[in-house]
């Protein structure tokens, strides 16, 4: 079962100093620092996901949680793109400025029967929960709201960093 997720549309001062970050801790401490810092809560600039991103990720790809599973851009939703951290407890992407507008444009093709259709074709065992009507629905909802947040990356040209406890 998965842990918080966040998708966070970076301004440009934060993903300079995102891109001058070693990957590693020290990545991972400045990106927690950000969904915590109030500019990034009180504004429009940080989507909490709950634990739907595990199955938006699942229904986008190949139902899996592998990062280069499915067809780009579709996979860079969540846990595609550049991997910035990955630990035993957390995983950190990078979704560069450039891709965002494909990554929306892929969303927009996306439909409640066809996101539905793969989220029946999931191992639940694997998803780590039981396959129903309700856990689906929340995914959409959720869905909705990060095609949204992936049309306002795309406009501004920002950069989306996904950030989440495994």
């Amino acid at each position: 079962m998965s842990g918080q997720g966040f998708l966070m549309l970076l301004n440009r001062e934060d993903a300079k100093k995102l891109f001058a970050q070693k990957e590693g801790v020290a990545t991972r401490d400045f990106v927690r620092g950000l969904t915590q810092s109030k500019e990034y809560r009180k504004g429009d600039r940080l989507l909490e996901l709950g634990g739907t991103w595990n199955g938006i990720h699942r229904c986008l790809t190949d139902g899996t949680l592998d990062p280069t599973g499915g067809e780009a851009p579709l996979n860079h939703t969540i846990l595609g793109g550049r991997q910035l951290y990955k630990g035993d407890d957390y995983i950190i992407t990078l979704v560069r400025p450039d891709m965002t507008p494909y990554v929306s444009e892929a969303l927009a093709d996306v439909t409640y029967e066809s996101l539905h259709e793969n989220y029946l074709k999931l191992d639940a065992k694997d998803y780590g929960r039981e396959l129903n009507e309700k856990d689906f629905e929340k995914l959409w909802v959720m869905f909705q709201q990060i095609r949204l947040f992936y049309d306002v990356a795309a406009e501004e040209l920002s950069a989306m960093v996904f950030a989440g406890e495994l």
